[in-house]
């Protein structure tokens, strides 16, 4: 896994102290990750770890790493109470300080998120000096990632942490970050060690809910967090939401609802198990890639009847639902191949009629965050290059009841939610032999995650693992 090497300073002079890191980078950290929760995704995920009215919340604990504008504190407050009430428990700060814990590193939107618990407290008719006590003690300014953990404190630890690449840290932030986390939790996306952290908190049988970019699931940079976790974790579900679902503004990202239960039991059982034999993809060499983010589908990909870009940039696109257990049912939309052979973008000069399209689209194309630092408006979130699938593929949907697969020789360029599995001296035919009329689907059962409505998530990590009948 690539982690950033900080340079030493002249001297050995050691990083910089956490309360170095200046006011201005963490405040350029909350213009970039300051993304905030829909209301109805926050009770979707409380309902979901069981923090409800009807539970004895007076012996639960709550934490949230990072608290944002408070709309998950107020929730999990409204709740508290009404579970106190419900067993005519007294609402002092003596019941109530203790049972919720939230940081926010960003000293503003801390002292709004206070000010809106205190609010939401004395609407419940608590006294103020207790709301005023609870809104101090619940809600602390600081780095969440910096703390001082304590390990297995808490019954419940639910949020939406922030996602940023690493390479995008403030400096100071990065350095500082890199000497004091575990080394093999940095380097790919803040939200990791997040997540660590926050299970490390959790005591067995506690239960988790996060608001939380899914590629944690798939990506190298988590891989080790994946082996110290998931052994770990029981009762596990993700439910993907929409962006727009789940964020009370526009971003690119791809969220899901994760729920589990920490559990040493289930790792205890899962170091028990006996090691799987035979042959992997990932043995063979198979090569596994999903299809290229776009970022706008509509301004990238032509319906039939479009016919308004040049020939020469277009390749046939392929999503899941056109993909069959052993047939693909293409149903003529293409894709604009908006970089060459090189990697590099296409000129917009050169393609009149691309440029047209595309300006047709502009306004949403330039609000999307991937072009937000200075990247030209008009590209897609991944390089699409039709060189990189033109060789036989194996095409396998990452969501699908049943996992299935068809042979693709067309050069067809798949969506995001497609992937594709290319195979050593491209013999796919007999690949697929191997794993045609439901035996992809049982090398899959019990290996990969299932979602809600009982859905296979068939990610690469998962299909590299597949063991060949």
């Amino acid at each position: 896994m690539w982690c950033p090497q900080v340079p030493a300073a002249a001297g050995n002079v050691p990083p910089p102290s956490p309360d170095k890191i200046p006011d201005h980078e963490i405040s350029e950290l909350h213009r970039r990750c300051g993304v905030f929760t829909r209301p109805e995704i926050v009770r979707t995920i409380l309902d979901g770890v069981g923090w409800v009215e009807t539970a004895d919340l007076l012996e639960a604990s709550l934490l949230e790493p990072g608290a944002g504008d408070g709309e998950f504190v107020t929730e999990a407050a409204a709740r508290l109470v009404s579970a106190c009430r419900r067993r005519a428990h007294p609402i002092s700060a003596a019941t109530l300080v203790g049972r919720i814990k939230a940081f926010e590193l960003h000293a503003a939107t801390a002292a709004a998120a206070r000010d809106r618990v205190k609010t939401l407290l004395r609407q419940l008719d608590v006294d103020h000096r207790t709301a005023a006590a609870c809104a101090r003690k619940w809600i602390i300014t600081g780095d969440f990632l910096l703390t001082a953990p304590r390990i297995g404190e808490y019954t419940h630890v639910v949020g939406n942490p922030p996602y940023i690449r690493w390479s995008k840290l403030p400096e100071t932030m990065r350095a500082v970050y890199a000497d004091r986390l575990p080394r093999d939790m940095t380097g790919g996306d803040l939200f990791v060690p997040f997540l660590d952290r926050s299970l490390e908190q959790l005591r067995p049988g506690g239960q988790c809910g996060f608001l939380c970019s899914d590629r944690w699931r798939f990506m190298g940079f988590a891989e080790a967090f994946r082996r110290k976790w998931l052994p770990a974790l029981c009762d596990l579900s993700e439910t993907p939401v929409p962006a727009s679902s789940a964020f009370v503004t526009d971003v690119g990202a791809y969220p899901s609802i994760l729920i589990a239960t920490k559990s040493v039991a289930a790792c205890r059982v899962h170091e028990r198990l006996p090691p799987e034999r035979g042959v992997t993809l990932g043995d063979l060499g198979c090569l596994i890639r999903v299809g290229p983010a776009l970022g706008h589908t509509p301004a990238f990909v032509l319906e039939p009847d479009e016919v308004d870009v040049e020939p020469a940039l277009l390749r046939p696109w392929i999503d899941g639902s056109e993909i069959k257990e052993g047939a693909i049912h293409w149903r003529g939309r293409r894709v604009i191949a908006m970089h060459d052979d090189d990697g590099r973008p296409v000129n917009l000069c050169r393609y009149p009629l691309l440029e047209s399209r595309l300006r047709r689209f502009e306004r949403q194309l330039r609000r999307r965050a991937v072009v937000r630092n200075g990247a030209p408006w008009h590209r897609t979130i991944d390089r699409v290059r039709a060189v990189d699938w033109t060789r036989p593929k194996l095409l396998v949907p990452e969501l699908a009841k049943q996992p299935r697969l068809a042979i693709d020789e067309s050069g067809a360029v798949p969506s995001h939610g497609v992937y594709a599995i290319f195979a050593p001296d491209d013999d796919i035919v007999a690949l697929y032999e191997r794993l045609r009329d439901g035996r992809l689907a049982q090398a899959l059962a019990g290996h990969a995650p299932k979602v809600s409505g009982g859905y296979f998530r068939c990610y690469k990590r998962f299909l590299t693992s597949v063991r060949l009948p």
